[in-house]
């Protein structure tokens, strides 16, 4: 498989997903704060292997209380551990940027949690987030006020659009440690 001895003993159970995450508002709020005209193209999710890692849309939310306050304090009650925020930000993919493999942390305290911005998805519109384990792999399809809540460690990637798909796949992206 090309992934094998991974550094973690995490499985696919040790991936939570949450639907209807945030209120209709905050929800409202989200989509319209990643309306803005304020991604910036070039953002990878891999610097080991940059070559072959094609970039896509990102968006700093770390100066924005409402992010780094305000839906962490929710992520908080949600998951119901004690976290803190090392970074968050929102990706932007299209039809052709597709992430690559990579882990969000290196060690077992941290924890990821992806939040799913778009309102609707078709399941022909691929855009997965794939995650790797020895044993196989496991898919989370993205869908409207979803999340995924999962160790760090665990490796996976954001896979491309297809061609069907004439949007941008919106998703925010909490990294986090235990405390």
């Amino acid at each position: 498989m090309g992934y094998l001895n991974l550094p973690h003993n995490f499985t696919k159970e040790d991936i939570i997903s949450y639907e209807n995450v945030f209120s209709e508002p905050e929800e409202e709020s989200i989509f319209q704060y990643l309306a803005r005209p304020n991604w910036r193209y070039g953002h990878v999710s891999s610097t080991q292997n940059y070559k072959n890692c094609p970039p896509f849309w990102s968006m700093s939310l770390v100066d924005d209380e409402f992010f780094t306050v305000h839906l962490l304090n929710k992520i908080k009650e949600l998951t119901g551990e004690n976290l803190i925020i090392t970074t968050v930000y929102a990706n932007g993919q299209t039809y052709g940027l597709s992430g690559q493999p990579h882990l969000d942390a290196h060690d077992d305290k941290g924890r990821t949690f992806i939040y799913y911005v778009n309102r609707g998805w078709d399941v022909r519109w691929n855009g997965k987030t794939t995650f790797i384990f020895n044993d196989g792999y496991h898919y989370e399809m993205p869908s409207a006020n979803k999340a995924i809540y999962f160790p760090g460690i665990i490796k996976h990637f954001a896979e491309e659009t297809s061609r069907t798909f004439g949007g941008l796949r919106m998703s925010v992206v909490w990294k986090l440690q235990l405390i």
